[in-house]
């Protein structure tokens, strides 16, 4: 939906703003604040309703929000001191003042937040999850590590959390070890992983779910898929491997991959981690695989990197394939370098219902810019939405 106000257009399907016809360079919480403004126009929104609906009802101070309040009027071509857009009432909130065209303006804020819980395993190991969005739930399973603030403030990362979130109660979660889940760990396997699901699904009170994994995440909702036939509705994987790196090279060669990312994790805007996540993505922008390093580096120390890339290295699902009772949805990019497009293809032939998809991209994921990402969140989107067979009892 696209909401029109003075030379403005803020569109919340494109995660987009442009101002006198010219695109705008907008952080996304900051776009957030400004959507719940917009959504609420006229209305006036206490620094507790800000708070509930950009930052998920999180403890913020007030010079943060004044901080982003700025940036906010900054993006749209206003000031504090003409507040021609956005109108500070002291000791009141705040409230947006032009005139918006198109779209529907509320009657009160709309959260634009991701609401962090945690879940605890039977190991006693504490598991970060955030949730967004409404409907029928769909859980995302990443690569590792992750981290579910820095990846939720990634331009490109948000633009598909937000349209999963139209139409799915959607979560994510940081695997043990990474992010915001408890990092002292030593127990990186995709079983433990699958079992950390069921954890938040039991916690949640969801009985059955869809699951979308990414590359190595791709082996976690297999496995979840494969041990939990019962909760798994549909499966989807993007950029997966049913063999990792030194399985099917017969536990020969070097992990260059490995040794670029740990000789340069402790070092800021180090060109060992850009190097190689400029392999998972040729076609990204410097400064976007600058922001891609960074979160990874930032998201787990060096031991735990190692750890988890070296189980997934050294695992294969193989053997687990046969097992997967639900309809599944294989992605994969034709020119993936990292995992090339014969591990999907050897995962969507071992699931007996599984549909193969390959996507134009030499990325290992498409990125917003290419077409390919737009024919793979439809694709998903449709695939998610079809109403599972029923399956009729044997006379």
């Amino acid at each position: 939906m696209k909401i029109a106000f003075a030379d403005c257009v803020l569109d919340d399907e494109a995660f987009t703003l442009e101002r006198g016809g010219e695109a705008v360079d907008v952080e996304p919480q900051v776009f957030d604040l400004l959507l719940v403004l917009a959504r609420a126009s006229g209305a006036v929104l206490s620094r507790d309703d800000l708070i509930e609906a950009v930052w998920g009802g999180r403890i913020v101070s007030d010079s943060a929000i004044s901080a982003r309040i700025s940036a906010a009027r900054r993006a749209v071509g206003d000031d504090g001191k003409e507040q021609r857009i956005i109108r500070t009432l002291p000791r009141r909130g705040f409230q947006f003042v032009a005139e918006v065209k198109g779209g529907s303006a509320k009657a009160g804020p709309t959260s634009t937040g991701q609401r962090i819980r945690y879940a605890t395993a039977d190991d006693g190991v504490k598991i970060a999850y955030a949730v967004t969005g409404s409907g029928p739930p769909l859980f995302r399973v990443a690569h590792h590590p992750t981290h579910l603030e820095l990846d939720w403030a990634e331009q490109t990362e948000r633009q598909f959390f937000d349209r999963l979130g139209q139409h799915f109660t959607f979560i994510r979660l940081d695997q043990r070890g990474c992010g915001l889940s408890d990092i002292d760990v030593d127990d990186f396997s995709t079983e433990r992983s699958a079992r950390d699901i069921i954890t938040i699904a039991d916690a949640m009170g969801i009985d059955r779910f869809s699951i979308y994994g990414t590359s190595s995440g791709g082996m976690i909702a297999i496995e979840c898929a494969a041990l939990f036939p019962e909760r798994v509705i549909r499966l989807a994987t993007l950029g997966g491997y049913a063999e990792g790196r030194s399985v099917r090279n017969g536990g020969d060669g070097e992990d260059t991959i490995l040794r670029m990312s740990t000789e340069g994790w402790n070092t800021p805007d180090s060109a060992f981690i850009s190097g190689y996540m400029s392999v998972y993505f040729p076609t990204a922008a410097p400064e976007k695989l600058a922001r891609i390093a960074r979160n990874a580096q930032m998201s787990c120390p060096v031991e735990n990197e190692i750890a988890g890339r070296t189980f997934y290295n050294n695992h294969s699902v193989v053997e687990l394939l046969d097992r997967v009772a639900a309809p599944a949805l294989i992605m994969h990019c034709r020119g993936d370098a990292v995992h090339p497009l014969e591990q999907g293809m050897k995962i969507a032939r071992g699931i007996r219902d599984a549909e193969l998809m390959v996507l134009e991209s030499r990325n290992h994921y498409p990125m917003p810019d290419e077409a390919a990402w737009e024919v793979m969140v439809t694709s998903l989107l449709a695939f998610l939405a079809e109403e599972p067979e029923t399956k009729k009892a044997a006379p």
